[in-house]
Formats: structure tokens, C-alpha cells, sequence
């Protein structure tokens, strides 16, 4: 009797120590997980290109559950997240929503809010005489380059009750884990690569000079903008797409996510700013608009 107990104090023994061991790991890992997330996320709801995005969340309480399931998780793990519902009536609002836009208009949404990341949330309901049941699917993109981060698929199980949030509820544990833990190591890979912007220089319809004038040490302008692009690019990444006789643009420029110096956040409208600076040292003047991901520099 006495070595039973003494076994059993021993097993509780251990058990407190793993679970305070399994707590602590737990503790550390969080301050990772925050500066993991410096990247902002957009969570938006899928609709088919015909669909109008509106009638898509007002018509389908489970999209819009599933939509606010999905934020609310990346909000309590510390995740910074772009409301889509809240820029979307924004847009509206400012009658930027068009019927002969809904092709483009999530996308345009998307981008201009300055997510590095978009998740788009699915939902598919069955319902027959043993119950319903729901298919959630998330999918992850970066909003610039589109290409997938993590996709992931997750369902109910048949249940009466029509009850979609308990049942969104149900899908989202499934996976909630394995998505978000595939995305911290996509986000690793956006802090080791930056995140991407599409930098766009034009000439102003007044504009003295051209991409052919010459600057500087005698460089051409548009020779002068490519290699400072080049240089200040993080890590050089940087594609020009092409130009024009009054544009010039590089479709991919990679920024990073803090400043390799103070450490702090480190956004588009600094990037603009340098760019600004660059040319004023050149006697070029310029004016700079930023919206997202989009940067219009404009040559005067």
C-alpha cells in the first residue's frame, strides 16, 4: 500500500513537472510566434467571379461566420490583421464599388489595404435527412505574387442542428493548428526574403526631362533609378517589367519587414520616401502616392 502511494505521488510529480515544462515552452514560443506575424494578413471569403462579393457575405451567415472564425484566431495568436468587412464598406462608401468591377474588385481590395497575405475562407453546407454537416476550406496566398502558402480542409461531421457557427466551430479545430503553424514558416520566409511591392515611376504630363536624360555622373534616368532599385531592393530582389516612354515599372521589389537598423516596422510609404530622396539628390523632382502595395512615383 505504502509503495503504491509513493508511486502514484511519483507519477503526479512528473505530470507537473511536464505540464510546467510543456507551460513554459509554451511562454517562449510566443514572442516568436508575434514577431513572426509582423506580416499583415487579410481574411476574405470566397465568391466565384460572376458573384458580388456583397450578396456572397449578406446572404450566407456561415461565410460570414467562417470569415470572422478565422480573423478572430489569427488576432488572439498576436497575428496583425486588415478587417475586410470593415474596407469593403469603406470602398463603398467611397463608391469605388462598380458592378463592372466585380472581377477585379476583391483583388483590387486586397491590395490596396497593404495585406502581405491573404486567406481565403470556403464553405460548403450539406444537409439531408441525417443531419448537416460543413466543409471548410482555407487557402492561403500572398497578395502580391499569388502564389499558395497553405491550404487546408476541414468538416464537421454530420450533426442535426443548423447551428453553423457550433459547426464552423468544429471544422476549424481540425486544422486550425496545422494552417497556422504552415503559414509561421511562409511568414519566415517573407522576413527572410521581404515582403513585395510594385513600384511605379511616371513621367508627368509637364515633366522636363525623360527616362533618356542624362544625370548625375552622365547616366541616363532610367539606368540611375535601376540601380538604386537594385541596391536598396532587400537583398537586391527586384524585377523591372519593363518601360515605356513615360513609365517604367518594376513589378516586383522586395522590401523588409523591419528596419535593419532601429528594428522597427518597416513600411512602403519609407520605401517611397527614399526613393524621393535618391532623386532630389539628383535635382529630379518627384511627388510619391502610395496605396498598399502599389508605390506611383511621379517625375515632375
Amino acid at each position: 500500500m505504502k509503495r503504491e502511494y509513493i508511486r502514484n505521488v511519483g507519477l503526479l510529480v512528473l505530470c507537473f513537472i511536464f505540464a510546467s515544462s510543456s507551460f513554459a515552452q509554451i511562454a517562449s514560443t510566443r514572442s516568436t510566434e508575434v514577431e513572426r506575424a509582423a506580416a499583415k494578413i487579410m481574411v476574405v471569403p470566397y465568391n466565384k467571379t460572376d458573384e458580388d462579393i456583397r450578396t456572397v457575405l449578406e446572404e450566407n451567415p456561415y461565410i460570414r461566420s467562417a470569415v470572422a472564425k478565422v480573423k478572430e484566431s489569427f488576432d488572439q495568436r498576436g497575428w496583425s490583421t486588415i478587417d475586410f468587412v470593415a474596407n469593403l464598406k469603406a470602398a463603398e462608401s467611397n463608391s469605388a464599388f462598380t458592378m463592372d468591377r466585380q472581377s477585379n474588385f476583391k483583388s483590387d481590395l486586397i491590395t490596396g489595404s497593404g495585406a502581405d497575405i491573404y486567406v481565403q475562407v470556403d464553405t460548403h453546407v450539406s444537409t439531408d435527412e441525417s443531419g448537416t454537416s460543413i466543409n471548410l476550406i482555407l487557402t492561403a496566398f500572398e497578395s502580391h505574387t499569388g502564389a499558395s502558402f497553405s491550404n487546408k480542409t476541414g468538416n464537421s461531421g454530420r450533426f442535426r442542428t443548423n447551428d453553423y457557427e457550433k459547426l464552423i466551430d468544429r471544422a476549424f479545430e481540425q486544422i486550425s493548428e496545422e494552417f497556422l503553424n504552415t503559414l509561421m514558416v511562409k511568414t519566415d520566409e517573407i522576413r527572410e526574403i521581404g515582403r513585395a511591392i510594385i513600384v511605379h515611376f511616371n513621367l508627368d504630363q509637364d515633366a522636363e526631362i525623360d527616362f533618356d536624360s542624362e544625370v548625375g555622373n552622365g547616366e541616363f534616368l532610367n539606368e540611375a533609378i535601376e540601380d538604386w532599385i537594385s541596391l536598396n531592393a532587400y537583398q537586391g530582389r527586384a524585377n523591372l517589367a519593363g518601360i515605356v516612354e513615360n513609365k517604367m515599372l518594376f513589378d516586383e521589389v522586395r522590401i523588409p519587414l523591419f528596419d535593419q537598423e532601429s528594428g522597427r516596422p518597416y513600411n512602403p510609404n519609407r520605401f517611397a520616401n527614399e526613393i524621393i530622396r535618391f532623386l532630389k539628390g539628383m535635382n529630379v523632382t518627384a511627388t510619391r502616392n502610395v496605396k498598399g502595395q502599389n508605390l506611383f512615383i511621379t517625375i515632375k
